[in-house]
């Protein structure tokens, strides 16, 4: 898990560090944000870790059961209009405040801080998320790599960039999604990392996967709302 946040995070700071910047003003399949505005949100998202690390002892007061990875994105009240209008105005603002390069640096001090942060605590270590989920860090840890990998994957094909998809955090995200590794479905299929992230969480391009394949048979992506939304938006 450690080694799939690392891996994907410095890959994003590089390859984003190479953008010039009037391309973060590109829109992405996460309407209505652009780059500069998704990524916000990626920053934002990835910063919970740390808030929640701050509050652990709300996790103790409030006892229960735990929810795993694939809980977390539970179709509920998270998904309503009203709760995804103000993540989407959080973001805009956050961006708005901030140049693209601003943005860039605060991904990489924030996910250099959360990992250090990470290393330091107990295996067995509780966290409640905002969504009053119950769960333990290295399962909360899981989706920020989900965060990191699929928004990636926008952000990358919003700016009309190569992706620069990871192998332990695409891997991680199939694992997910499917119940398997990626290396039999890229053997099966043929396909790179990114197309795979896209068409196990529906962002498969039109004539670029099978719709038979999106995702593959009889499983329900569960990232972003799965087949609850219609549209691709995020999550954190």
């Amino acid at each position: 898990m450690a080694a799939a946040y690392v891996a994907e995070s410095r890959a994003a700071v590089a390859a984003l560090r190479a953008v010039a910047p009037a391309a973060f003003d590109r829109s992405t399949r996460c309407e209505p944000w652009t780059v500069r505005e998704l990524l916000a949100h990626t920053v934002i998202a990835l910063a919970r870790t740390s808030e929640m690390l701050d509050h652990r002892g709300a996790a103790a007061d409030r006892g229960g059961d735990l929810v795993g990875a694939v809980g977390y994105y539970t179709p509920d009240a998270r998904f309503r209009a009203e709760v995804n209008g103000a993540r989407v105005a959080d973001a805009q603002r956050w961006a708005a405040a901030r140049t693209p390069a601003d943005i860039v640096d605060e991904l990489a001090d924030t996910t250099d801080a959360v990992a250090a942060r990470v290393a330091t605590q107990p295996p067995d270590t509780v966290v409640l998320t905002r969504h009053g989920d119950l769960m333990r860090l290295a399962d909360f840890q899981a989706t920020r790599v989900v965060e990191l990998a699929v928004h990636g994957v926008d952000l990358a094909d919003g700016l009309g960039v190569t992706p620069w998809s990871t192998a332990p955090a695409a891997d991680l995200v199939v694992a997910l999604a499917t119940g398997t590794t990626q290396l039999p479905l890229r053997a099966a299929r043929g396909w790179d990392r990114a197309t795979l992230v896209r068409a196990v969480t529906g962002r498969g391009r039109s004539g670029e996967v099978e719709d038979s394949v999106l995702p593959p048979a009889g499983v329900r992506s569960p990232f972003f709302g799965g087949t609850h939304r219609l549209e691709p938006v995020g999550e954190e």
